[in-house]
């Protein structure tokens, strides 16, 4: 599967990684240095590691989740945006009220004690879901996520497991779909993360949005080494509005995603 033959390319290069890290110390001046290159303009993407800029403050990646909280409460996250988000062109239901309860409770999934529950109701949305046209499915899907519940078990196992000493602190991304382009990541609360960028294409008549890796990354200690990396697939979204998204992808692994400004819990 695409997602472990990352982890295992990422994991080859972990002594790399390490070697670098005890070879070099980088400064606390040097990481606010690289963290504040970037331009006046506004941007802002929507799965990983696309560059999002804050009035100016461009990061490297989908900010932690308590840097977000901090600048949508300056009211500046979304700022630029105007009318992206429109409202949901999914119908709304009980299964959607209760997956997205039901995700809160999960520890990002780390607790699977419903997940057989969750997944059929996913399952249920699928078979039940019409197009809602490519225009509509751009607006739904484009900016940045964060993965309240996964089944998809490389994702765990960071989660869980940690990566190079690091506390496992999201996995998410950030997704232009007016560039066809997007990113995923899995973040630490170090700094450190694994990402993986790539281009998408939508396939509006199953909602679908279909997608190839190009390359994955290790951010480590301040450094960024980059690794050679080709895989496909694509993930159908059974549901989507301005906070929520539901899909199953091509590898059979079911996610709920919230948008950075949504509390977790």
């Amino acid at each position: 599967r695409e997602s472990m033959l990352l982890a295992l390319l990422l994991t080859l290069l972990v002594a790399t990684a390490t070697s670098i890290a005890t070879a070099v110390t980088c400064s606390k001046a040097k990481h606010a240095a690289i963290a504040g290159i970037g331009t006046n303009r506004r941007i802002l993407y929507g799965p990983g590691s696309i560059p999002l800029e804050f009035q100016g403050r461009r990061t490297h990646s989908l900010p932690p989740i308590t840097t977000v909280s901090r600048e949508v409460k300056a009211g500046s996250l979304f700022e630029g945006f105007g009318g992206l988000f429109s409202k949901s062109s999914f119908p709304s239901n009980s299964r959607v009220t209760t997956l997205i309860k039901l995700a809160k409770q999960s520890d990002r999934g780390r607790n699977s004690q419903r997940n057989e529950e969750m997944k059929l109701l996913v399952d249920e949305l699928r078979s039940s879901m019409k197009p809602i046209g490519k225009e509509k499915l751009e607006k739904l899907v484009n900016g940045s996520w964060v993965e309240m519940w996964t089944t998809e078990e490389a994702v765990l196992s960071l989660a869980n497991k940690g990566f190079l000493g690091s506390t496992f602190d999201y996995a998410g991304g950030s997704i232009n779909m007016y560039e066809d382009k997007f990113t995923n990541i899995v973040a630490f609360q170090n700094g450190n993360s694994i990402e993986a960028d790539g281009m998408i294409k939508v396939d509006e008549e199953n909602n679908r949005v279909s997608f190839r890796f190009n390359i994955a990354k290790i951010k480590f200690g301040g450094f960024t080494i980059p690794l050679p990396f080709s895989a496909a697939g694509y993930i159908d979204n059974v549901y989507a509005d301005e906070k929520y998204r539901i899909g199953i992808d091509s590898r059979g692994d079911y996610r709920v995603y919230r948008r950075p400004n949504v509390p977790a819990n």
